[in-house]
């Protein structure tokens, strides 16, 4: 089984699929993740919180080379810009846009997908999949690393007692 590699060239060039539809239907990811895993998740990230499995999947990221660190910080955007949508704050992305990032997701907290992770090069296949859809989703992604900027960080600050006049300086 392949897995998807490709950019945003390919989005609906030729293949009859409208850029809506490719996005949610990757064969690599349809293969490996269950409906029942799907909505796990989904109803983690409802919750506000990724589970406990995943999170520490994703501190074993952190701790290694720069592939894992990427697919890390990744994971952490996508459920944060999930989480958003959710609650409402995030109002931009198309269903199918959201589906995608579930999807990538669920397959990246999978131990045992396309390349196993315990295997030397197990991240491989999951690195491709994170990157592929952070090009697809880039204008999504950076959308909402702006809209985070304005809304999530001054009240960060502010809650740690830094004004917005200090922070100017």
């Amino acid at each position: 089984m392949e897995i998807y590699t490709g950019g945003l060239s390919e989005v609906g060039a030729g293949g009859g699929h409208s850029p809506a539809q490719t996005l949610v239907s990757r064969p690599a990811l349809l293969q490996w993740i269950t409906p029942h895993e799907l909505e796990a998740l989904r109803d983690a990230l409802v919750r506000g919180r990724l589970p406990p499995d995943f999170l520490g999947k994703l501190k074993r990221l952190k701790d290694g080379d720069l592939t894992h660190h990427f697919i890390e910080q990744n994971c952490r955007l996508f459920a944060a810009l999930l989480a958003a949508t959710e609650d409402g704050n995030f109002r931009e992305g198309s269903p199918a846009e959201r589906e995608r990032m579930l999807r990538v997701l669920a397959y990246v907290r999978k131990d045992d997908d396309a390349i196993p992770d315990y295997r030397p090069e197990g991240f491989a296949d999951d690195q491709r999949e994170m990157r592929a859809a952070t090009v697809e989703l880039a204008g999504l992604i950076q959308a909402f690393k702006a809209w985070r900027l304005r809304h999530q960080v001054p009240v960060m600050w502010s809650e740690h007692g830094v004004s917005a006049r200090q922070l100017r300086r």
